[in-house]
């Protein structure tokens, strides 16, 4: 049989005690449905939004290139765009005039500094975003079952291809944790000019200037011409003047002087004393490599959002967006509350026990002898919890039966996590 005991406030205490679990996602589980972790590549196309022929990203979930740039921007960095550390906020004053046409704003008026882009501590924050048209940047995004209440700082890694690993420094910011490089497949292109002085005119396809030491491995691709208008020595296949040539069908020898012309587009003419000078320029290409060093950083997480940012324009974003080579790891962090209950039996309360079975057969409600002896004592083995409505909520039971005292008081300890 039961016996009630009402708890005062006093009774019940409530403690938060934080939680973490590890997490590490190679590519191949992302789309298991307990995971669900997901990339996105957002990219700046400035003008009308057209969905028929915008890109689209993710791995489990589709959006908008364009939309995820903007969104990205709108929450984490719309007040760091002209500044890393920060835009500064409005400060107009406004001088009225007679009527609104006539009122004038003295200061700042752009709508900048004044929004919340959940800065992660109070340091002076570093958010650098790409404003220029074609600029791309990576969302990655936890879903909220995993990462909890927030993605513990310090914890966060990305891996790419083996070779790049960002960590978030606690902080907000992630870092690249060493020197990464790569080749984009794409040229870059390293000009030098240097002006020299005509020499003397031969025939229509040759002429000679002075000599010209350009960085070996630079092709000569153009020159101009610098003296009297009109006058200049080079002209197109009809004999017009031009004021500059470029290489196609054109050499010079460097170390002679002597430009040579196949005459099928273009072709020389004397300049009746003018000597120039002209601007020659030379070119040389190598494949182009952009880089990140060590400690460099290259985005922001936002840990109560889950979500990961990278926004540096020497990444190769496009790639890690939809690379199959990479791993995410961190840690969640989920808040549980305890909430702790004392059950105290006072030494006067609860020594006679309620249960019927120890009530003779006889028709007064004798009790058994024993029951009656100074020695006998009731025994708890299950404490219930109950709302005011008298709804069993809880049951606790005791590892083994525990005397009720007539002498001390005695307090049950229940422990409900939630």
């Amino acid at each position: 049989m039961g016996a009630w005991k009402q708890f005062l406030a006093s009774d019940i205490i409530v403690n938060p005690f934080e939680v973490n679990k590890g997490f590490s996602f190679p590519y191949s589980n992302w789309t298991n449905s307990d995971v669900q972790l997901d990339i996105f590549l957002g990219t700046y196309n400035p003008g009308t939004f057209y969905p028929a022929v915008s890109s689209t990203t993710g791995v489990n979930s589709t959006q908008y290139q364009t939309l995820v740039y903007e969104s990205i921007k709108e929450l984490y960095y719309f007040n760091f765009t002209t500044s890393s550390y920060g835009d500064s906020v409005i400060t107009a004053s406004l001088l009225p005039g007679s009527d609104p046409s006539g009122d004038v704003f003295r200061g700042p008026t752009n709508p900048t500094g004044r929004f919340d882009n959940y800065l992660q501590s109070t340091l002076t924050p570093v958010r650098n975003f790409p404003t220029e048209s074609g600029e791309q940047v990576v969302a990655i995004s936890i879903p909220n079952f995993l990462f909890g209440d927030y993605i513990q700082p310090n914890s966060f890694v990305f891996e790419y291809s083996s070779s790049l690993t960002v960590i978030d420094d606690g902080e907000g910011n992630l870092n690249s944790s060493a020197s990464f490089s790569w080749d984009t497949g794409e040229l870059e292109y390293f000009y030098y000019s240097e002006s020299l002085e005509w020499a003397s005119y031969t025939d229509p396809q040759e002429m000679r200037w002075s000599t010209a030491n350009p960085p070996l491995g630079y092709t000569f691709i153009s020159a101009s011409w610098q003296g009297a208008a009109g006058r200049t020595p080079f002209t197109d296949a009809a004999f017009d003047p031009v004021q500059e040539i470029d290489n196609q069908d054109i050499t010079y020898d460097e170390s002679t002087g002597v430009m040579q012309s196949g005459g099928s587009v273009w072709a020389f003419q004397d300049t009746t004393g003018d000597t120039g000078p002209a601007l020659f320029t030379w070119m040389s290409s190598s494949a182009l490599i952009k880089s990140v060093s060590a400690g460099e950083n290259v985005g922001n997480i936002i840990y109560p959002h889950g979500m990961a940012v990278l926004t540096n324009q020497n990444l190769p974003l496009s790639d890690i967006s939809t690379n199959t080579n990479v791993t995410c790891s961190f840690s969640s962090s989920y808040t549980i509350y305890e909430t702790q209950y004392k059950a105290t039996i006072n030494e006067n309360e609860f020594n006679f026990s309620n249960n019927p079975s120890l009530i003779s057969g006889s028709t007064d409600g004798t009790m058994y002898s024993f029951v009656t002896g100074s020695y006998f004592s009731p025994y708890v083995t299950t404490v219930g919890l109950y709302n005011e409505a008298q709804e069993l909520l809880a049951v606790g039971k005791l590892s083994q039966p525990l005397p009720t005292s007539p002498t001390t008081d005695t307090t049950i300890v229940i422990n409900l996590d939630r």
